[in-house]
């Protein structure tokens, strides 16, 4: 059966639209100041943690912000401050564990 034509055969049916395709358009549009507490936030960063251990530290919550520090730093200046007050004091951070698998 083609797949213009219905069950029944008729041909005169139009198909059925299923999808619409649509321009992407991202879920949430960050404010101004959000692009530059974000922007600042992933340059200090990455300037103090190699990507792996920066990737989860930005996306996993901390105790020591009581939150998770990217979320933290999109809201407010003061979340963004203690987030890289925390990135700049390498005694203060602790970093996401690494489960390593040792060999015997």
């Amino acid at each position: 059966m083609s797949e213009h034509t219905s069950e029944t055969g008729d041909a005169s049916e139009k198909p059925v639209r299923t999808r619409s395709f649509q321009k992407w358009r991202p879920r949430s549009v960050l404010s101004p100041e959000q692009t530059r507490r974000q922007s600042d936030v992933l340059r200090c960063a990455h300037q103090n943690l190699p990507r792996d251990t920066m990737v989860a530290f930005l996306n996993s919550y901390n105790q020591q912000l009581d939150g998770v520090p990217l979320q933290l730093a999109l809201e407010s200046d003061e979340g963004l401050r203690g987030v890289e007050k925390l990135l700049l004091d390498p005694n203060g951070r602790k970093e996401p564990e690494a489960s390593v698998a040792v060999a015997k």
